[in-house]
C-alpha cells in the first residue's frame, strides 16, 4: 500500500505541466530559426545583388541603390535577364520582353538575416567560453548589418557652395531634386519633391500658386549646341550670353570614373488653379546650378518666370536643400600650385562659422584631409568655383559611420578567440598523448 506521500507525488506529476515564458518563445522563434531558411536568404540575397548589378546598364548607382537595396520591395523587369543574354549568348539585339517579377528589396533580406541569426543563438547556442569567439563574430555581423540600416535611413551627402565672402545656410542634397516655387517678394518659397516630377504627373496643391503639369522629364539630360540655321523647339532656349542649346535625355551616370552628377531636366506646364488656363510651358534644368560642372562662367541657364492673378513667381529646378540654424562665410579660398607647374599643392577655405543659438562666431580653416566637424556633419574641401572664385564643400552626415569599423574589430576578436581556444584545446590533448 501506497504512503499519502507517495500518492501525493503520483497525482502532481499526472497532472499536464504548463510551458514556462521562455519555451514559448524559443518555440515561436524555431521557424525562424531554421538553417534552410539562412541558405535561402543568402541564396535571395545573391540574386538581389546580381539583378541589382544588371539594372546598372540602365540605371545610374543611386537609382539602383534606392530602388533594389534600400527598399523592402523591388521589381525586377525580365529585360534584364534578356540584356545580360545579349551581352554574353548573342540574343537579337532587337529583343524584348515586357513584363516584371516582385522580389524582396535589401532591407527585407537584411532584416530577415538579422531575425534568423539573433532567432538561431536564442533556439540553439548556449554560451560558453568555447563559444565565445562565434559569439563575437555574430555580434559582428549584426552590428554590420545595423549599421548597414542607420546608413541608408539617416546618411546624408551634400555640398555647400559658397562664393568669396559671400554666406550659406543651407546645402544641396545632390542626390535628390525639387520644383520651386518663389513669390514676388521672395521671402516664401514652395517646393515640390523630386519623387513627383514624372512625365504626365500633374501637380495640385494649396500651397502652389497654380497648378504644374510635368510634360517631360528626365533624371539626366545632356546639352547639344544649335547650329545657327537650326529652328527653336521646346526643347531648346538661348542661354544669358546668346548662345543657343537644346536638352537631350542621356542614360543616368553609372557613379564611377570622370562623371559628373547626374542633371535632371524637364518641361512644365503651369496652369490657372481649377481651370485649363494655360500660363505657358517652361524648360527648366539643373544645368547651370554651381553644382554640375566647372561651367558655370561659359553659360547661365536665365530664370524662369510664371504670371498669375498680377503677380510673377520664379520657377526653378534645383538640388533639394536642406536650411541650418548656422551660417558659414567664406572669408578666404586658396589654390596654390607648385612653382613653374599647374600641379595643385593646395586647396583650402578659411571660413566664418556662426552659430547664434550655440554663441559660435569663430574662423576656421578647412583643407584637405583637415575637415571641419560641427552638430553632426562633416565638413570636406571638395572642389572649387571656376577662376578660384569661391568652394565648393562636401558635407556629410552619417550617425552609423563608425558601425563597420566596430564590426570589423569584433569579428576579428571573434576569429583570434574561436582559433585560439580551438589551438590550445588541440596542443593540450596533443601534449596529453
Amino acid at each position: 500500500m501506497a504512503s499519502p506521500t507517495a500518492t501525493a507525488d503520483l497525482d502532481r506529476d499526472a497532472r499536464p505541466r504548463t510551458e514556462g515564458f521562455g519555451q514559448l518563445v524559443r518555440k515561436a522563434l524555431k521557424p525562424l530559426a531554421s538553417l534552410r531558411l539562412t541558405v535561402a536568404l543568402f541564396g535571395m540575397s545573391i540574386v538581389l545583388v546580381f539583378c541589382g548589378t544588371l539594372a546598372q546598364v540602365d540605371n545610374g548607382l543611386w537609382t539602383v541603390v534606392s530602388d533594389y537595396f534600400r527598399w523592402w520591395y523591388v521589381w525586377i523587369p525580365f529585360q534584364l535577364f534578356v540584356r545580360f543574354g545579349q551581352v554574353f549568348f548573342f540574343l537579337p539585339k532587337t529583343m524584348t520582353v515586357p513584363g516584371s517579377f516582385p522580389f524582396p528589396g535589401g532591407w527585407t533580406l537584411g532584416g530577415l538575416l538579422l531575425l534568423n541569426l539573433v532567432a538561431a543563438h536564442a533556439v540553439r547556442f548556449k554560451f560558453t567560453w568555447k563559444r565565445a569567439g562565434i559569439l563575437l563574430i555574430h555580434a559582428g555581423l549584426i552590428v554590420l548589418m545595423l549599421g548597414e540600416l542607420i546608413t541608408g535611413l539617416f546618411q546624408v551627402e551634400a555640398r555647400m557652395v559658397i562664393a568669396a565672402r559671400e554666406a550659406v545656410n543651407f546645402t544641396d542634397e545632390t542626390h535628390a531634386v525639387e520644383l520651386a516655387v518663389t513669390d514676388p517678394a521672395g521671402d516664401e518659397t514652395t517646393v515640390v519633391p523630386g519623387s513627383r516630377l514624372k512625365a504626365g504627373a500633374v501637380i495640385h496643391n494649396d500651397l502652389l500658386p497654380f497648378d504644374v503639369q510635368v510634360a517631360e522629364y528626365d533624371k539626366n539630360s545632356n546639352l547639344v549646341g544649335l547650329d545657327q540655321g537650326e529652328a527653336d523647339t521646346p526643347e531648346t532656349f538661348t542661354s544669358t550670353r546668346g548662345v543657343r542649346f537644346k536638352l537631350v535625355h542621356q542614360a543616368e551616370g553609372a557613379g564611377v570614373g570622370e562623371q559628373h552628377d547626374d542633371v535632371p531636366a524637364g518641361r512644365f506646364t503651369f496652369r490657372k488653379k481649377g481651370s485649363d488656363e494655360d500660363l505657358g510651358t517652361r524648360t527648366l534644368s539643373l544645368w547651370f546650378s554651381p553644382n554640375v560642372t566647372q561651367r558655370l562662367p561659359v553659360y547661365q541657364f536665365a530664370p524662369q518666370q510664371v504670371a498669375v492673378d498680377g503677380k510673377t513667381y520664379t520657377v526653378e529646378l534645383r538640388y533639394r536643400r536642406a536650411y541650418k540654424p548656422y551660417t558659414i562665410q567664406l572669408v578666404e579660398f586658396r589654390h596654390d600650385k607648385y612653382v613653374g607647374t599647374d600641379t595643385p599643392k593646395n586647396y583650402s577655405s578659411r571660413v566664418r562659422l556662426i552659430d547664434p543659438s550655440r554663441g559660435e562666431d569663430r574662423e576656421v580653416l578647412i583643407r584637405m584631409n583637415e575637415p571641419l566637424r560641427y552638430q553632426g556633419e562633416t565638413f570636406y574641401q571638395s572642389a572649387f568655383l571656376p577662376g578660384d572664385t569661391g568652394t565648393v564643400l562636401q558635407v556629410v552626415r552619417n550617425p552609423g559611420v563608425w558601425m563597420p569599423y566596430a564590426s570589423c574589430l569584433l569579428v576579428s576578436l571573434g576569429m583570434i578567440a574561436h582559433f585560439g581556444l580551438n589551438l590550445i584545446t588541440f596542443l593540450g590533448k596533443r601534449a596529453a598523448s
